[in-house]
């Protein structure tokens, strides 16, 4: 019988996997485990998931922090239900699924995935920024469930500034009246990687942010938009409604819309870089035919 794991780490994205049951799934810190969960209560190689004889085993593998399940320390348990376990401070979830409703999830699962291929292909033909912009937001609220956000973006030489918003004051996003997390900006911008948290309360970081206080933020995500590895902005998102974690499916697929927003910033750039240039020649009287076919490429 194939199973749905979940892992909660407080301070990323959940991890949901459907397992088969012909397999064995390890789950721990090293990244070669089959269910990788990056914590630091969690040990490389922390616990085993392997079904046998008709039932899911859960095996602890040495930790050094242990297995619970059901609040009991274990080394070593039957699966044969819904169960919750932990290991060490990462709460995970057990479900056994019929054969049909597991397929019916990976379906589900793909299907997501190219629609915000679909979707994310749909920037490239965006006019202006005016356009392009807002379009970029709308989609990843879409994808992460969150309600509101705003994307920071600065063409080169420039500083970066807000360009469009939605649910909360664009004005104050630079002040001490936003209700956001400006922590969480920063981090994706200077590290180049996207910010994800779905319980701030566990997040030592930003949790005791007054701004993430006051404004009653539940979770949140921060992609940064990159041109050959430079930010060039960032997309924030947040919601002050409890409601699913993010997923690192989320996280993927907004991460597909945010790559795609990017490229079709720097094109755009490029195009009235290459606008500019034509014109200076023009006035330079310097407009050999080759101008007229680039300027036809331009647009």
């Amino acid at each position: 019988m194939p199973a749905r794991f979940s892992a909660y780490p407080p301070d990323a994205a959940a991890i949901v996997r459907v397992l088969d049951d012909a397999l064995a799934y390890r789950i721990g810190r090293s990244p070669d485990c089959e269910l990788s969960v990056d914590h630091s209560s969690v040990s490389r190689f922390h616990a085993e998931l392997r079904h046998v004889r008709g039932t899911w085993l859960l095996q602890d593998l040495g930790s050094k922090n242990g297995l619970r399940v059901d609040g009991n320390l274990v080394r070593q348990a039957p699966l044969e239900k819904t169960t919750w376990f932990a290991a060490g401070d990462v709460y995970c979830w057990f479900e056994p699924l019929a054969a049909a409703d597991a397929a019916a999830a990976r379906a589900q699962a793909e299907r997501r995935r190219s629609t915000s291929r679909s979707l994310s292909t749909q920037l490239s033909s965006a006019q202006n920024l005016a356009t392009l912009i807002p379009q970029a937001l709308d989609l990843i609220l879409q994808l992460s469930g969150l309600e509101r956000g705003f994307v920071l973006y600065a063409p080169q030489g420039e500083p970066l500034r807000v360009h469009a918003w939605r649910g909360l004051d664009g004005t104050t996003v630079s002040t001490r009246g936003f209700s956001g997390s400006i922590t969480a900006v920063d981090r994706a911008l200077s590290e180049g990687s996207s910010v994800v948290c779905c319980d701030v309360d566990q997040a030592p970081w930003l949790g005791a942010r007054p701004s993430v206080r006051l404004g009653g933020i539940r979770a949140l995500v921060c992609v940064p938009l990159q041109v050959r590895g430079d930010a060039i902005g960032a997309v924030y998102v947040d919601s002050r409604q409890p409601g699913p974690a993010i997923t690192e499916l989320d996280v993927e697929l907004i991460n597909t819309v945010a790559a795609q927003a990017a490229a079709a910033l720097s094109a755009r750039a490029l195009q009235n870089d290459l606008a500019e240039l034509l014109r200076d020649a023009e006035r330079a009287g310097v407009a050999p035919p080759l101008w007229d076919d680039l300027r036809l490429r331009a647009g």
